[in-house]
């Protein structure tokens, strides 16, 4: 790897669940594939976390929360959508100029454009190209340097945690949804939708991510959808085994989901929002479904309960899909460009 960047720090811990944690995990793969030294400096205690042991495993060197110690000039300090690292952007900055911001979302928070007003960022790394031309010129109108970098990687997918089924259960259509817990996530007619949608035999819905929030916004699931609170309940791979589809009506744009390769691996038809990210993953028609509204998750949702040839086939499709846009070749040399960008930002 033909770059003077030897080792990097991030602020925060890897999941298992969850996107902006879930992508940390997938990346700090690549990066030890790559060669390079990672120090994560979490924000909490993290040794019960459940990908602690794979870290250590890894080679991973951990820091006590908040200790920003051995970090030292030149060095990258990568913030996975954190808060805490906006927050800690001026200790950090004591030690190295190299701050790189990485926001999962659409949109952007109100300390990211006090950190770019302030000059506290000196790198925004996107994962979804149409996101960056978006928000871009709002950060540079708050601040015109021309050092300050803005680029897109492509984001590994380690599809390997995610085995493809081909056979599941055929006495019940297997349906659901997965996502954090907040009411954003979903639509007000996510039940209707689920009733509604019409399958040759009995429908068992399982919604993996949700709480009092959830149920606030969408009121009770009927009794053939099971619920889990989160992975601990039922885990993602469990989640996938059990869903010919996943069915994901939203009131969020998503920016680049990891849901979507976690379904597309595992072989579960997505049928998700027009929108977003979803719009750069999802080939319609080919490898899942595109929904204007709710008619359209409607019925596609019942296309794939009583047209099971076509629904393998876009599975298998989708499957090669998730390869193409979340293989490690195409990531690695995507961050090896990453990195070679960083050693140009002042130290």
């Amino acid at each position: 790897m033909t770059t003077q960047i030897k080792r990097l720090f991030v602020n925060g811990f890897p999941s298992l669940y969850g996107g902006a944690g879930t992508e940390l995990h997938h990346q700090i793969i690549v990066w030890r594939k790559l060669g390079m030294e990672v120090h994560l400096v979490p924000s909490w205690e993290y040794h019960q976390e459940p990908l602690y042991n794979e870290m250590a495993a890894l080679g991973v060197i951990m820091h006590a929360p908040g200790d920003w110690s051995a970090v030292q000039p030149g060095d990258p300090v990568l913030g996975f959508c954190n808060a805490e690292f906006l927050q800690s952007l001026p200790e950090i900055r004591k030690r190295t100029k190299r701050t790189v911001f990485v926001n999962c979302m659409t949109w952007l928070f109100d300390k990211e454009k006090e950190a770019m007003q302030k000059g506290e960022i000196a790198m925004f790394l996107y994962q979804n190209e149409a996101v960056r031309r978006n928000v871009m010129p709002v950060l540079r109108q708050l601040n015109g340097d021309p050092q300050v970098q803005f680029l897109t990687f492509s984001p590994y997918f380690h599809a390997e945690a995610f085995p493809f089924v081909r056979e599941r259960d055929t006495d019940f259509f297997g349906c659901g949804r997965i996502s954090r817990q907040d009411a954003d996530k979903f639509a007000a007619s996510t039940l209707h939708i689920y009733d509604t949608f019409v399958s040759p035999v009995l429908k068992h819905g399982l919604f993996l991510g949700f709480d009092q929030r959830s149920e606030k916004k969408i009121g009770r699931p009927f009794d053939w959808i099971q619920i889990a609170h989160n992975q601990r309940e039922v885990s993602q791979q469990a989640f996938y085994r059990h869903c010919r589809i996943v069915l994901q009506p939203t009131d969020t744009t998503e920016n680049w989901p990891r849901v979507g390769f976690e379904a597309m691996a595992s072989g579960s038809v997505l049928i998700v929002d027009n929108r977003g990210g979803w719009r750069e993953m999802v080939e319609h028609g080919k490898t899942g479904w595109l929904c204007d509204n709710e008619r359209d998750f409607i019925y596609y949702a019942s296309k794939m309960a009583y047209e099971p040839h076509l629904r393998d086939d876009m599975a298998e499709e989708a499957r090669l899909r998730g390869l193409q846009l979340g293989g490690l070749e195409v990531s690695m040399e995507s961050w090896k460009e990453v990195f070679e960008a960083m050693c140009r930002l002042p130290e």
